[in-house]
């Protein structure tokens, strides 16, 4: 609240001047009800006393005047005193109701601010949430457009993918089906040809096997010539070396078991079944002994020889022998 000069002059003098009326109808009153006169005489007791209104006199009625005039002054200051005081009241009332509206005004104000400061939050706050909002919407929006895109774009890989699985798929069944087909162009070829083969083979075989049957008839024949050959030799010197002895009779044998070494040479000579006479038998593995080496055995193959005179039998028969 805002004072003028005047306003700010006026209550200063104001109480001034009640203060000097308040000082001033003190002083009356205690000079009016106060105990200054002087004390009277002693007189002595007088047993006829006439009693004297003192109001009646003179100076009674001036003392009563001068008693009603203080007490008027008395009573005025007292009243300057309280219009003083009121007025004083009054002004700090004004000044308090003042100031409290100045307060309330402030408070007004403040709250007012406060109130436009938390609109404006509010405003602001309810901007914010709202860009926040806008700002999670669009958010959103960009998410699920890159979830859709992705989703799209998985949806082109995956179908990529499955015509590219597929694409594979028909190149690996197609190059199955031609390695089917040329397999199966091999084994066709593979048996066409096993079959000229085991056709030449068997008929190589069985042109081998008549010329094997043919060389083994050849072989067997000429093997059976050579032992023949060699064997009536045999027979020949064995026959040049034999001794009759006195006791041979007609139709005396001796079976004898002979083995010869490759060169020839008469390794053994058994008798396996006798004629009953020791010294036949005796005479007979004689004249084996006297043939000798016998060096056509030497000149034969081998396996001839192992089949046929590595150990031969043979039946002596004098009567042979001499025809």
């Amino acid at each position: 609240m805002k004072w003028t000069d005047k306003e700010s002059y006026s209550l200063p003098v104001v109480l001034a001047v009640g203060l000097h009326v308040v000082v001033l109808g003190a002083g009356v009153v205690a000079m009016a009800f106060g105990d200054n006169t002087p004390p009277a005489p002693k007189r002595p007791p007088i047993v006829n006393a006439t009693v004297v209104d003192v109001a009646d006199t003179i100076i009674g009625k001036r003392e009563a005047e001068k008693r009603q005039s203080e007490i008027a002054a008395a009573k005025a200051a007292e009243e300057a005193k309280r219009k003083a005081q009121e007025a004083a009241r009054q002004q700090a009332e004004r000044q308090a109701i003042e100031k409290q509206r100045q307060a309330a005004r402030a408070a007004q104000e403040r709250k007012e601010a406060a109130e436009r400061k938390a609109e404006a939050d509010r405003q602001a706050a309810i901007k914010r949430k709202e860009a926040e909002q806008e700002r999670a919407r669009k958010a959103e929006q960009e998410r699920k457009l890159a979830e859709q895109r992705k989703a799209e774009q998985e949806a082109e890989r995956k179908k990529q993918a499955e015509a590219e699985r597929q694409r594979k798929a028909e190149a690996e069944r197609k190059r199955r089906e031609q390695e089917r087909a040329e397999e199966l162009a091999r084994q066709r070829e593979a048996e066409r040809k096993a079959v000229e083969e085991a056709r030449r083979k068997q008929a190589e075989a069985e042109v081998q096997k008549a010329i094997a049957e043919e060389e083994a008839r050849q072989r067997a024949i000429e093997e059976g010539q050579a032992v023949q050959s060699i064997s009536s030799l045999i027979m020949d010197r064995i026959a040049s070396g034999w001794i009759r002895p006195p006791s041979a009779r007609n139709g005396m044998t001796t079976k004898l078991r002979i083995g010869f070494l490759p060169n020839g040479e008469v390794a053994s000579v058994d008798v396996v079944e006798g004629s009953g006479d020791a010294l036949f038998d005796q005479r007979a593995k004689d004249a084996v002994s006297r043939m000798g080496r016998v060096e056509e055995l030497a000149d034969i193959d081998y396996a001839i020889f192992e089949r046929n005179f590595r150990q031969i039998e043979l039946l002596f028969n004098p009567q042979d022998l001499r025809n």
